[in-house]
């Protein structure tokens, strides 16, 4: 939430989080991406000396001209914005003659990119459009609820047009090859001399978050909420992903925590005996560790040691010094893992269908249809929409499909040479 001056929470911008964010289940990083957007928009009203709020009240909406001035001002960075304040007052300070002025170069204000700037005049538009609603619901005014709908849609019509949409191939490469994959695990694995990790506990450490990412698709947040509770490690050993918002164990400012549905995980036996002797050998012996029940832990000796293992650390420390031993290994990060993981999926259920049809020894499971294979992909996944598979499945569909054509052109091309030796044979 957004707090005032004296840490209080502020009344509107709360309400708008609690009614039309949280209660419709939206995820924790999208509720705090919107807030960051009223900020925004809470500077501009600074900067203005506006109090929309109030405007509302009395039946003063956004003009268009109020409207370009917000747009403008969503588009700056506002980490750069201290200085370019800083010079609007020194350019306020000294007013000089018109003969005496000179045109003069100035630098470009810090700007940020398309898509953020249309997502945060999205949200100032769903805001103003919720608090105005709210703020004038007693007037019971067609003319005010006319005037707040303007609103909304011109705010909305200025933002940016023409973002280059992600093209299907940038989603394809999502998914990194299998052998760099295989690579990067036998790097990242024991006893590798080419592992930019020297410690025997941190290379255990490492190769089972590399290897829960490979064998599980699982998510980042998912992967560092992992509590010791979650895990089944004797015959069939498997891993429940479980939601732990607002564990009172956890130290993180940012606590990260499963996105999707919970569902257990089958763990393949090498995995889960590593996980075992990590558990038993090294973590038991971290003593801050045994205050609190998560699996990953900081083996860097300082403030840190010993506390679960935070976002940050797996991107700038562990995903980086790997990057450092191949460049190749810029398309690997833990939501790359999600994608292969899935492309594995797609690839394993292909040969079991083949299997099936072919009446092969030891195809004893029948044929995952179309249908099933959603449901399959859905439940372990975690997703409630089997839709949100779709995007996982690119790269597969995109293999088939070049597979397909390549036989049908193949067709094409013996039909072909078949003719011409017809025609030559008369």
């Amino acid at each position: 939430m957004l707090q005032d001056e004296l840490g209080l929470p502020l009344f509107y911008p709360t309400l708008f989080a609690t009614s039309q964010l949280r209660n419709v289940g939206a995820a924790v990083n999208t509720i705090r991406n919107k807030l960051a957007d009223l900020n925004v928009l809470l500077r501009w009203e600074q900067e203005h000396g506006r109090d929309l709020i109030a405007e509302f009240r009395s039946g003063r909406f956004l003009t268009i001209a109020d409207v370009a001035s917000l747009r403008d001002f969503a588009k700056l960075d506002m980490r750069h914005l201290a200085s370019v304040e800083d010079v609007a007052k020194q350019r306020k300070q000294g007013v000089v003659d018109f003969l005496e002025a000179s045109v003069a170069s100035s630098r470009a204000q810090a700007a940020i990119g398309g898509q953020q700037h249309f997502n945060r005049l999205s949200t100032f538009a769903d805001y103003l459009e919720f608090t105005a609603s709210v703020v004038t619901q007693h007037q019971n005014s067609p003319q005010a609820a006319q005037e707040i709908a303007r609103m909304a849609e011109a705010l909305r019509k200025h933002r940016p047009r023409g973002l280059v949409k992600q093209r299907e191939q940038d989603l394809d490469e999502r998914s990194p090859p299998s052998e760099l994959v295989e690579r990067f695990m036998a790097i990242g694995a024991e006893g590798d001399p080419r592992n930019p990790f020297r410690h025997p506990d941190v290379q255990l450490r490492n190769a089972i978050i590399f290897g829960l990412l490979r064998h599980t698709g699982m998510r980042r947040g998912e992967l560092l909420s992992l509590r010791l509770d979650q895990f089944e490690l004797g015959h069939e050993p498997l891993v429940w992903v479980r939601r732990n918002h607002d564990d009172k164990h956890d130290s993180r400012p940012y606590q990260p925590v499963a996105k999707t549905k919970e569902r257990p995980l089958s763990l393949p036996e090498v995995l889960a005996n590593q996980i075992d002797r990590y558990i038993m050998q090294v973590r038991a012996r971290v003593g801050p560790a045994r205050r609190h029940p998560y699996l990953l832990v900081s083996h860097r000796k300082g403030s840190t040691w010993g506390k679960p293992l935070s976002v940050s650390a797996l991107n700038s420390q562990i995903f980086a010094r790997m990057r450092a031993v191949d460049p190749a290994f810029e398309a690997i990060h833990p939501h790359a893992f999600r994608h292969h993981w899935n492309y594995e999926l797609s690839v394993s259920i292909d040969q079991q269908n083949a299997k099936a049809k072919s009446g092969a020894v030891g195809a004893q499971a029948p044929a995952i249809s179309e249908a099933r294979e959603l449901d399959v992909r859905a439940f372990l996944n975690g997703h409630r929409s089997k839709a949100s598979g779709v995007t996982y499945n690119r790269r597969h569909i995109r293999e088939t499909s070049d597979r397909a054509v390549r036989q049908v052109q193949a067709g094409l091309k013996r039909r072909d040479i078949s003719k011409e030796n017809s025609d030559e044979s008369r």
